[in-house]
């Protein structure tokens, strides 16, 4: 090398692999378990190895968690999480949105993980969590009452807003400016949102 420096390879080692893979476990266990350095998605009770999303993936949870910080920083009004187990109410298995609010009233509920429902949610659609997170996740977090649930989808390049109507059902927005209810001020465009 021309410069002298090489940078340091580092291997891990061979024992430092997943621990938990297949192995079942009720919601209380999987909060008990040691940290092995993965990250585990548990359905239906089994632990399964959950890959890191990609780069448009990571830029975009960055971006959407930028614009609720800016927003939350400046109105003091709840705190913004990301990647962090969310426990809802109806005892199902630990779910990890992408990005999670819970304004100052609701903090209670917020401990190592989130035991109860976020006042928003907000997940980056990739090809393999597409369907879950559009249907059983979703689901879940109108059931539990979680109030406004934002899609961003980098595939498609469309931002969209859910709200729950009575934890019957999502009224949805997809077009224009998206403005929040449980955010007040708070808007994106999609157009804006994915101008880079």
């Amino acid at each position: 090398m021309a410069s002298g420096f090489a940078f340091p390879v580092i291997h891990a080692p061979a024992s430092k692999r997943p621990l938990y893979i297949g192995m079942r476990v009720t919601r209380e266990e999987y909060l008990d378990l040691e940290e092995d350095g993965f990250y585990y998605d548990v359905v239906r009770g089994v632990m399964q190895l959950s890959p890191s999303g990609d780069f448009e993936h990571g830029k975009r949870a960055l971006d959407f968690g930028t614009e609720i910080n800016l927003y939350l920083r400046q109105r003091k009004i709840g705190k913004a999480v990301a990647e962090i187990d969310v426990l809802l109410p109806d005892g199902g298995d630990p779910l990890r949105p992408d990005i999670s609010v819970i304004l100052t009233p609701n903090l209670g509920i917020v401990k190592k993980h989130i035991l109860g429902a976020p006042d928003l949610i907000a997940e980056i659609l990739s090809p393999s969590t597409r369907a879950f997170d559009l249907g059983a996740k979703a689901d879940r977090y109108l059931a539990s009452g979680v109030r406004e649930f934002w899609i961003i989808d980098p595939a498609a390049r469309t931002l969209q807003l859910w709200q729950n109507q009575d934890r019957t059902s999502w009224q949805k927005t997809d077009a224009g400016v998206l403005r929040s209810s449980v955010l007040p001020g708070f808007e994106l465009n999609a157009a804006d949102f994915f101008a880079e």
